[in-house]
């Protein structure tokens, strides 16, 4: 997808994975450093970790304790950014779901469930988040002045009753047939469900959403729209001008 945008925008670079063990990051990021990457990505588990190895955290990084771009300055510092938070509501607009003056409940608790809280709140939605770990749910929760439920809490099928828009940020559905637990009766058409997972294209969760009626998308735009966001950063250039049909089209082949 990225080298893909790349070619695209006529750039001598090239994007490449590296499998980083957590207790290696430290030393990846000074590998960062040392040969003069113009940035990078960072993935689960490494996301809640790299920020306290790099120079800087922009304000949205910063508050959500999650770090997903880094981009290198022209002094060598590296400064951690979050882009997934902003990449689904820019996906959610795409899809006529714009979640201002909506109430969210967001599903799980990890990094990138504290940066699309943050991103919602930023939004003017109204969030709840649900997690089998409560404590975890209330500290993400905390950052946006939302509320928190655990799953096997009775006031866990009003928080999925009174929700506008359900978000699932757990890999649940990521080809293991699980879903996010959902009370009998729910969703209802009047309900739009989000999920974070892609592949499968059609995960247990939005098939039952389908059927039930209600509008629904996976995270396969939120991953070009981080994935935009981040080659922005990087090159300076402003969001609207990536190449996001190159980014999807790309996708499409490497799935096909």
């Amino acid at each position: 997808m990225q080298n893909a945008a790349i070619a695209s925008l006529g750039l001598d670079w090239i994007y490449v994975p590296f499998d980083v063990e957590p207790g290696a990051l430290e030393d990846a990021v000074r590998g960062l450093r040392a040969l003069g990457f113009l940035g990078a990505n960072c993935t689960v588990p490494l996301k809640e970790r790299v920020g306290r190895y790099l120079d800087a955290l922009d304000s949205e990084a910063a508050r959500s304790g999650s770090v997903n771009t880094i981009v290198r300055g022209e002094d060598g510092s590296l400064t951690g950014y979050s882009t997934d938070g902003p990449g689904l509501i820019w996906d959610l607009r795409r899809h006529g779901l714009d979640p201002a003056g909506k109430r969210v409940l967001v599903w799980g608790a990890g990094g990138s469930a504290r940066s699309i809280a943050c991103s919602l709140a930023g939004a003017c939605a109204t969030i709840t988040i649900a997690n089998r770990t409560v404590e975890r749910a209330k500290q993400v929760a905390e950052l946006v002045c939302g509320a928190s439920v655990g799953f096997d809490n009775p006031r866990y099928t009003d928080a999925v009753a009174e929700a506008d828009l359900l978000i699932n940020t757990t890999t649940l559905g990521m080809g293991d047939g699980a879903m996010p637990p959902l009370p009998d009766l729910f969703p209802t058409p009047r309900q739009a469900v989000y999920d974070l997972v892609y592949a499968p294209a059609v995960t247990p969760l939005l098939e039952r959403a389908a059927q039930a009626g209600c509008r629904t998308a996976n995270g396969l735009g939120m991953l070009v729209c981080q994935g935009a966001l981040s080659l922005s950063l990087w090159t300076g250039m402003p969001p609207d001008s990536m190449p996001i049909d190159a980014m999807t089209a790309a996708l499409g082949d490497a799935s096909s």
